[in-house]
Parts: C-alpha cells; sequence; structure tokens
C-alpha cells in the first residue's frame, strides 16, 4: 500500500510531467508479480450529463504549473484501485463543509470536449439555475443562449437541488451505499427503454455521475463514494490518464470480468473495444473530465463509428455559483 502511495506523490500535479522513460521506470515498481493479479481492468458507459450535455462542450485550462502535453500524447500505469480510492477518501473527509446555493442562483461550469473525429477542441459555458428551471450556455465565446426546462418523467436527469437532495440521503458506509445505489429505483427504471444493467455496473454508472455532477456535496459523502468504488469489483485505475485539456490525472474506469449488461462492449474476440474514464485530479482527488479511449475499431451496424487509436475527451476547467446567467465566479 505504501508503494502505491509513492507511486502516487510521484505523479501529482506538482511534480514534473512524466515522460515515456520515467513512467516505465515506475511501472516497473508498480507492476510486480503479486500486483499483477490484483490489477483491474475498466470501462464506464459515458452518461450524458445535464439537459443540454448535447450543447454544452468546453476548452482548455492552466491549473497545473507545467505545460501539459498533447491530450492524445499519453502513457497510462495502473496501479491498486483500493489504495488510491482510499486514499482519496481521506482527502475528500478533510475538505470544507458545502454551503448549498439559494434555489434562484446559478452553477457555472466551464469545460473542453474533444471529440474522436474533429480537429478541433469545443470549448463552452454553462449556467444552471439551481432549481433547475432555466439553462443558458454559449460555445466558443459566442452568444448567449438560454431556455427554460421542462421536466421529462422518462428521464432519469435530476435538478441540481435534487441532486443535493440525492446526496443529503446517501449512507456515509460505503457497503451500504453501494447496496443503496445498487437498488435505488430513480437509476434502474429511468430512463424508460434504457438497456438492462448489472448492479454492479449501475452502481459504477451512478457513482460516477454523482462526481460528475458538478453539484455541492457533504465532504463525508463524498468519502464515502470513494470507499464504495474501493470495495466495487472491476474498478480498475490507472495514473497519468489525460483529460481534454492535457492535465495528467488518475483514471477510474469499471471493466468486470467476461461481458455484462451495462459493462463495456466487446468484440468478436471478447476484447474490450473502448475504456472509459473518469478523471480525477492526483492531488485533490476533484473531477477533471472524463477520457474514452478506443482500444478496437467500433464497428456499430457494419459502420466502423471510432477508429482504434482515437479517444473523446472532456475537461472541467471552471465550477462556481453565481448570481445570474453570463456571470463568471
Amino acid at each position: 500500500m505504501d508503494d502505491d502511495l509513492t507511486l502516487l506523490r510521484e505523479l501529482r500535479a506538482d511534480a514534473p510531467e512524466p515522460d515515456a522513460d520515467r513512467l516505465r521506470a515506475v511501472r516497473a515498481r508498480a507492476l510486480a508479480p503479486a500486483r499483477l493479479r490484483r490489477r483491474f481492468w475498466a470501462v464506464p458507459s459515458l452518461l450524458a450529463a445535464a439537459t443540454a450535455a448535447a450543447v454544452v462542450v468546453v476548452a482548455v485550462n492552466g491549473s497545473h504549473t507545467s505545460a501539459p502535453a498533447p491530450p492524445g500524447a499519453v502513457t497510462t500505469m495502473p496501479v491498486r484501485a483500493e489504495t488510491v480510492l482510499r486514499q482519496a477518501a481521506l482527502v475528500a473527509e478533510g475538505r470544507r463543509k458545502y454551503h448549498e446555493p439559494r434555489p434562484d442562483q446559478w452553477l457555472y461550469r466551464k469545460d473542453l470536449v474533444k471529440q474522436p473525429f474533429e480537429e478541433q477542441s469545443t470549448v463552452g459555458e454553462s449556467w444552471t439555475r439551481y432549481d433547475g428551471t432555466r439553462y443558458a450556455y454559449r460555445q466558443n465565446g459566442g452568444s448567449m443562449e438560454s431556455l427554460d426546462i421542462t421536466p421529462d418523467p422518462d428521464d432519469d436527469d435530476l435538478t441540481p437541488r435534487q441532486y443535493a437532495a440525492k446526496f443529503a440521503d446517501l449512507p456515509t458506509d460505503p457497503a451500504a451505499l453501494l447496496d443503496h445505489v445498487r437498488g435505488d429505483r430513480h437509476w434502474s427504471t429511468l430512463p424508460k427503454g434504457a438497456e438492462a444493467e448489472q448492479p454492479d455496473a449501475r452502481a459504477f454508472r451512478v457513482l460516477s455521475v454523482y462526481l460528475d455532477a458538478g453539484v455541492p456535496m457533504p465532504p463525508q459523502v463524498e468519502a464515502a463514494i470513494f470507499r464504495a468504488l474501493a470495495e466495487l469489483p472491476g474498478v480498475r485505475v490507472d495514473l497519468g490518464v489525460r483529460d481534454a485539456a492535457g492535465r495528467a490525472g488518475i483514471g477510474i474506469a469499471y471493466e468486470p470480468a467476461g461481458s455484462v449488461p451495462g459493462g463495456p462492449m466487446r468484440d468478436a474476440q471478447g476484447r474490450i473495444v473502448s475504456r472509459s474514464y473518469l478523471v480525477l485530479d492526483a492531488a485533490t482527488y476533484r473531477f477533471l473530465g472524463r477520457r474514452v479511449d478506443t482500444l478496437q475499431d467500433e464497428v456499430i451496424g457494419g459502420e466502423v463509428t471510432a477508429r482504434k487509436g482515437t479517444f473523446y475527451a472532456s475537461a472541467d476547467l471552471a465550477t462556481g455559483v453565481v448570481d445570474e446567467p453570463g456571470q463568471i465566479p
């Protein structure tokens, strides 16, 4: 366990960006035979993030002092998931208590998205009213558009205030939390028409969505989520996973043994087609973005929809609470 924490500290944001030679040296220590037996390879399915996920895609940040490498140039290193996630829980417990926004305040979010078949990334800013009734956005510095949001009873999306209510009801014991999300009827029955999920696959998806929700979360609940992920079979953690801004972080993915409903897509040879990561900052364990690496050509209906070696990535660049759309925290 101490060795894994040492590896993690070496790759944190205040350390130099790891080059290929350095990662190979660290990998040699990390992947001793005993550890090879403990590797978990995982892929979650991506969930569209909010009512406007189709329109919100976003751009770059420099929160790390070292210059980020190109987002596609990445060498990752698997480490023991339990060690990293339990350390993340300890850090989360030390966060300041959050203050819930007023219903009429707005959650601001700035992101970057890199699509596999597009050369240019898209920068987007969004403002979501905390009560979920309105939404505003702009892309690439263009004009701002706003719309009223009408709840869809057949969809599983939640307003920020509904997410906060969910968080308030979550158990802080990791085993109880896993049981809770596996059996939560909101996530098991919505959206209507969705394919069935194996309970562990659903648990990983839901806990990932909670970490990615952009809604203030009680520190004890965030810590419980990390501890629950540490207990969930099939969770994989890689170091050096880059978001759309090129920032190297911790990648958390879900890859159970064999093919399961809600698990990663596999080809005819049983190989994982794509690996989907939730990317966290290596020092603070806060959400950085998502990344999906295409490991094999993705073929749907006889058509190649993603080529091997391509990737999708997003990056959260800024978040905060403001009083009206257009304001920047």
